[in-house]
Order: structure tokens, then sequence, then C-alpha cells
């Protein structure tokens, strides 16, 4: 009798975390969207960067290392260095697909260097949230694609493109945009 009541409650509790972890996954994933993207900003090396330290621009892109001066983890989980690139205005449609489309390359990495496409907003604290993609060592330039699920609301929010860093090494990036399109309707 014990077991059966063991059983049906171990099957309750799987259950109810499968549950759970879907409706987390339908949360915090990007809807589909009605494509063509449009542009919002294209990036040159004339735009200044939010974060100054460990910055060169070469030729057409940029170089960002992993250390500066300024760079301190206040705690294990934090990257070991996070570059705010660039930071926008919230978009003026109700809700959309944003994407960030760049080229890069890893170089002298140990492990794979996060690019995050996020919305920050302030409500007495500051709240992020983030959609990322990951660039392992490579001597060549590759293309990447970030999208992100924006949804207006009172509180204003930023559009900022980060780099966060897990180990030592340097990124260079270039041919960065920043895009939207409408959510794509579900039938």
């Amino acid at each position: 009798m014990f077991d059966d009541l063991f059983k049906n409650f171990t099957s309750l509790i799987g259950s109810k975390v499968q549950e759970a972890t879907k409706e987390l996954e339908k949360r915090f994933a990007v809807p589909e969207a009605k494509e063509p993207f449009t542009l919002i900003h294209q990036f040159t090396i004339a735009d200044p960067t939010i974060t100054k330290g460990g910055i060169a621009v070469v030729g057409e892109s940029w170089q960002i290392e992993a250390y500066d001066d300024n760079s301190f983890r206040l705690n294990t989980t934090d990257p070991l260095r996070k570059v705010i690139l660039f930071e926008i205005a919230e978009p003026t449609d109700a809700e959309c697909v944003l994407a960030c489309r760049f080229q890069a390359k890893a170089l002298n990495t140990e492990k794979a260097i996060a690019l995050n496409l996020g919305l920050c907003k302030q409500q007495g604290i500051k709240i992020m949230r983030f959609w990322s993609t990951n660039i392992s060592q490579t001597e060549n330039w590759r293309s990447f694609e970030v999208r992100a699920h924006f949804k207006k609301d009172t509180t204003p929010t930023k559009v900022q493109i980060v780099v966060a860093f897990e180990s030592s090494g340097i990124l260079a990036i270039k041919n960065i945009e920043l895009l939207k399109a409408p959510v794509k309707v579900q039938a």
C-alpha cells in the first residue's frame, strides 16, 4: 500500500514539474516573427559604446577584451566581464520580435563568449531579461543572430546589446544590426 502511494505521489510530482517547465518555456520563448524584419539601427564604429575600457576599433570592427582595469566580480555567478556595447530606447510597437544580427569571432578564449540581447527596466531596482547566443573559439568571421520578445508596458524599457565573458579572451565583432518584426499571429 505504501509503495502504491509513493508511486502515485512521485508520478504526481513529476507531472507537475513537467507542467511548470512547459509553462516557463512558453513564458520565456520568443514568438515567431512575421518577417521581413525592418532595421531599427545599424551600429558603426562611429557609434560610441556604453562601456569604454578594454574596447578597441580595428578596421571596421570592435575588439573587446575580457579584462580591463575596472573589472571585479561581486559573486561567482557574475560573468568575468560584462560589456554593454549599445543601449537604445524601446521600440514604439506595442509588441514585436527584436533581432540582433552580427558577425563575430572569438579569439584566445577557453569558454564561449555570450552576446545578450536584453530588455532593461528601472522599477526601483533594475530588472533585466536577456536572450543569448554563444560564440565559440574561431579564427574566421561567422554570422550570428539572437532574438528577443518585446512587449510594451507602463515602465520604459531600454534595449541593450551586452557581451558576457566567462573566461579570458577577445571578441571581435562587426556589422551589428538591431531589427524588429511584428509577432506572427497564431492561427
